[in-house]
């Protein structure tokens, strides 16, 4: 799904990555942990193309990005990546219903869940008409999560989906982003500074010596 080769990326005269290499097979269901400016948000930012200066080889699917255009890189990011960014990214003057269904109306995606589906899964089936600018951090962050599963995308991006929750809360997102991949089974990319998070992924892997490294391989 996710092949990394090489990876070089830096910023200055500082290397965030050097000759890093991963492998992310369909269906994983990893964490990505390490401190502050370590290179974790760069990474998710290099799998979703956002970013495109580097050197190695990034592919996914067996699609060597440097070899798309621009155009081709947006419309396969639209429908393959998903992403539940750190501060929810919602449009506030919209409703629930209408922030989960926007992207799939702008470009024509294929569902995983009717809008009422991912809504009962996430409790906010009592919310579906409120505007965002009304609900709690709480609840935004569910809504981000529905928006993130209703459409059929192969990779999930989570930016730091529990930084902002106490302990409680924390369990229970990581339970329902669990239950979500497990449903739809696509492959997940988290990034957080969180070991106890990290935990509840398949595989953690730690961001060390511009590399990734395992965590069994750092022991």
């Amino acid at each position: 799904m996710i092949q990394i080769q090489s990876l070089t990326k830096s910023f200055w005269d500082s290397h965030i990555f050097q000759d890093a290499d991963i492998s992310i097979a369909p269906w994983d269901f990893i964490a990505l942990i390490g401190p502050s400016w370590s290179g974790k948000s760069t990474f998710l930012n290099l799998v979703s193309w956002i970013d495109r200066d580097f050197e190695g080889s990034i592919q996914i699917d067996k699609k060597d990005i440097s070899k798309l255009s621009d155009t081709q890189i947006t419309s396969y990011r639209w429908k393959n990546i998903s992403y539940i960014f750190q501060n929810f990214k919602l449009v506030e003057n919209l409703t629930v219903t209408e922030n989960v269904d926007l992207i799939i109306q702008m470009n024509d995606l294929e569902r995983n869940f009717s809008t009422p589906e991912i809504l009962k899964i996430v409790g906010l089936s009592h919310k579906a008409e409120t505007y965002v600018f009304n609900l709690s951090g709480w609840e935004s962050q569910r809504v981000a999560i529905a928006r993130a599963f209703v459409w059929k995308t192969k990779i999930l991006l989570a930016d730091e989906p529990t930084g902002s929750l106490d302990q409680k809360n924390k369990s229970v997102i990581m339970d329902l982003i669990a239950e979500l991949h497990k449903k739809v089974g696509n492959t997940i990319v988290m990034i957080t500074h969180d070991p106890e998070v990290a935990e509840l992924a398949d595989t953690t892997y730690t961001l060390k010596n511009n590399t990734f490294k395992k965590n069994d391989e750092l022991l």
